[in-house]
C-alpha cells in the first residue's frame, strides 16, 4: 500500500498545506489540499474521496477538484470520468446542501449532468467495510464535535489506521487491537499542551491526549504512530513536547511524506 501525504497541518499559512492523504494513486482519504499537490495528470487518477467529516479543511479541495475534472472531460477525456464522495449520509447531506448547492459552488452532482455527473455522493455506514479499487477501507466513529469516522484501510496485506480529527476516544482503538496487519498508525494531534481547553472544545488531542490515547494500542511501541493536523503557528512548541514524551516510532507528518506499507 503506498500513502502519499498531500496535506497534514490542521492549519493554512504559506508552505502548510490542509489534510488529505493519496491511497495507491486513486484514492483521497479527506480532500483538504489535492490541487495545490497534485499535477493534473495526477488528480485525473482519482476516483474515490472518503470524507471523514465535513469541517472546511477537509473538504474544501472537492470544489476545485471537481472543477479541474469536468475541465478534463471537455477536453475528451473518457476515463475516471466521475469521483466518487463516500461519507456518512448525514456529511454527504451537508456537502450537497452547503458546498453543492449553486450559491457556494456549481452542483457537479449535476454537471454535465445527473446520469454522467462528475461527483457522485455514496453514503457509508460506521463498520461496514466498503472495497474500493482494491482496498478495503472501514469508517470508524470518533469523537469530535461534528459527525466524524477514522478508516481502517486494508489491501489484504497491510493495514493502516487513520483516526482522522478526534479528542479521547475508545472504538477506534478496540477494531484496531483486533486487527492482525496492523502496520502503521496516523493520529489526530493539533495543539500543544497548554491548549488543552481548546483542544476538548474542538475535538482533537494534545500530546498528552496522544500518549493517553496510545496506551489503548497493544501495539504500541511495535509500529510507526504518525501525528498530524498539528496547527502551523504553535508547530514548534508542540513538536518538542511530542520528543519529550519518549515514544518509540512517534514521528510528525511532513507533507513530503510518503509512507509504503
Amino acid at each position: 500500500m503506498q500513502v502519499k501525504v498531500l496535506g497534514c497541518y490542521g492549519g493554512q499559512l504559506l508552505g502548510f498545506h490542509l489534510t488529505s492523504f493519496l491511497i495507491n494513486e486513486s484514492i483521497l482519504l479527506d480532500a483538504g489540499s489535492p490541487t495545490e499537490a497534485l499535477s493534473l495528470e495526477e488528480q485525473h487518477k482519482i476516483r474515490h474521496i472518503c470524507i471523514s467529516h465535513t469541517h472546511l479543511d477537509h473538504i474544501q479541495d472537492i470544489a476545485f477538484l471537481s472543477d479541474n475534472r469536468s475541465l478534463k472531460r471537455l477536453g475528451a477525456s473518457v476515463a475516471c470520468r466521475t469521483i466518487t464522495i463516500h461519507a456518512l449520509p448525514e456529511n454527504n447531506r451537508v456537502i450537497k446542501e452547503h458546498l453543492l448547492n449553486n450559491v457556494i459552488w456549481p452542483d457537479f452532482t449535476a454537471i454535465p449532468n445527473s446520469d454522467d455527473p462528475t461527483l457522485a455522493l455514496v453514503d457509508f455506514e460506521p463498520e461496514q467495510p466498503i472495497l474500493l479499487d482494491g482496498i478495503t477501507i472501514t469508517p470508524i466513529r470518533v469523537n469530535h464535535p461534528v459527525p466524524c469516522t477514522g478508516f481502517l484501510v486494508d489491501d489484504g496485506h497491510s493495514q493502516l489506521l487513520y483516526s482522522a480529527d478526534t479528542g479521547n476516544t475508545d472504538r477506534i482503538w478496540e477494531i484496531a487491537n483486533a486487527q492482525p496487519n496492523l502496520k502503521a498508525v496516523i493520529l489526530d494531534c493539533s495543539f500543544p499542551n497548554a491548549y488543552q481547553h481548546l483542544a476538548d472544545l474542538s475535538g482533537h488531542l494534545t500530546p498528552q491526549g496522544v500518549k493517553q490515547n496510545l496506551q489503548k494500542l497493544t501495539l504500541l511501541g511495535k509500529i510507526p504512530i504518525y501525528l498530524y493536523h498539528m496547527k502551523p503557528e504553535t508547530l514548534s512548541l508542540l513538536r518538542g513536547e511530542v520528543e519529550a514524551l519518549d515514544i518509540p516510532h512517534l514521528h510528525l507528518l511532513t507533507q513530503v511524506d510518503e509512507l509504503l506499507l
